[in-house]
């Protein structure tokens, strides 16, 4: 019959393996977006629109055939409120401000990334 025993390689290992992921937890932290005072506004690739996160605006974008993407800032976020699309993915995304995020609408082609420092 085999003993269940945790061998000395075992612990060293399972440090390892817990060390590893405490190093790279500190650093996905530190890499995380920070607050950021712009936004580009993207249809087709090609930049329409850069706004200041810092001054309350309503843009209203024209997107891909036609559609439209109805854009709000206010308190240092950017978030879009309507959309012409059948999905509604960007409008459920919420508000962003970090410059890790985005905002995409894939059937008008439109997207909102955040400018960094």
């Amino acid at each position: 019959m085999m003993e269940n025993k945790i061998k000395k390689q075992d612990i060293i290992l399972i440090v390892v393996l817990l060390a590893a992921a405490a190093i790279f937890a500190v650093l996905r932290l530190q890499a995380s977006g920070r607050p950021a005072k712009l936004a580009e506004i993207l249809v087709e690739g090609q930049v329409v629109e850069t706004i200041s996160l810092e001054e309350e605006t309503e843009v209203l974008i024209s997107g891909y055939q036609g559609g439209t993407n109805h854009i709000m800032v206010k308190d240092g976020k950017i978030w879009c409120d309507e959309a012409s699309c059948p999905d509604k993915v960007c409008v459920h995304t919420g508000k962003i401000s970090l410059s890790t995020e985005t905002i995409a609408c894939l059937p008008n082609k439109m997207i909102i990334r955040i400018k960094g420092d």
